[in-house]
């Protein structure tokens, strides 16, 4: 699979930090050295590859990372869930629903905050035999880290900073927000979006968002 390789069950594991026990991540054999598997396995996104059941099946660094210091997640018995046992129960409920294509899945941290989850079911060959693959990708919390970006700004003559604050715009601040993270006041900033939208042709966040998403990737 093209991602990390960690020890089957029965094999030794470590406790994590948040009191569950799981597969460690072992030394990759020389035949898996290679670059895809190498990106793959230290990508920043968490990634878990689950049957529907919850089984895991495979898991990269940051997802090992995620599962020692998340006290919510758990990887116990070679399965993932959530210390919140319905939330589990609603998760696996999720992903026995479809078996292919992508979907996105949340929920509620016990702090309040909210955890998106990009699923994907993958094609039965990546799994065990009668038992499709799922993956598992966390989102980032901070939306400037969720997406990827092309360069739009030649397109419409507009200039870098102009740029920063359209990205800022589709990714949902409100001027005051794109100003004191731009440490500018709010004076620039609307003559900056009055200068973005003249360029467009456009007079609303909501043609912006129609006219730049094509460019945003992720």
């Amino acid at each position: 699979m093209l991602v990390a390789y960690v020890s089957p069950v029965g094999e030794s594991s470590s406790p994590a930090s948040n009191g569950s026990t799981g597969p460690a991540l072992r030394n990759w054999p020389d035949e898996y050295d290679r670059p895809l598997l190498k990106w793959s396995v230290s990508r920043s996104h968490a990634l878990f590859v689950v049957t529907p059941a919850l089984k895991l099946l495979d898991l990269n660094l940051a997802g090992d990372a995620l599962s020692r210091s998340d006290s919510e997640i758990q990887i116990a018995g070679g399965h993932f869930a959530f210390s919140d046992k319905a939330r589990t129960g609603s998760l696996r409920a999720f992903l026995a629903s479809e078996s292919f294509g992508a979907a996105g899945w949340s929920y509620r941290r016990a702090c309040g905050s909210i955890v998106v989850i990009h699923v994907e079911w993958l094609p039965p060959a990546l799994g065990d035999a009668g038992d499709p693959p799922v993956a598992l990708t966390f989102q980032p919390a901070d939306l400037s880290e969720r997406y990827v970006w092309a360069d739009f700004a030649p397109y419409f003559d507009i200039t870098r900073s102009e740029a920063a604050i359209v990205k800022r715009l589709i990714g949902g601040q409100t001027p005051l927000a794109v100003a004191e993270a731009l440490n500018v006041s709010i004076e620039t900033v609307r003559t900056h979006i009055r200068r973005i939208y003249n360029k467009l042709g456009v007079s609303s966040r909501e043609q912006l968002f129609a006219t730049i998403a094509l460019f945003r990737i992720g």
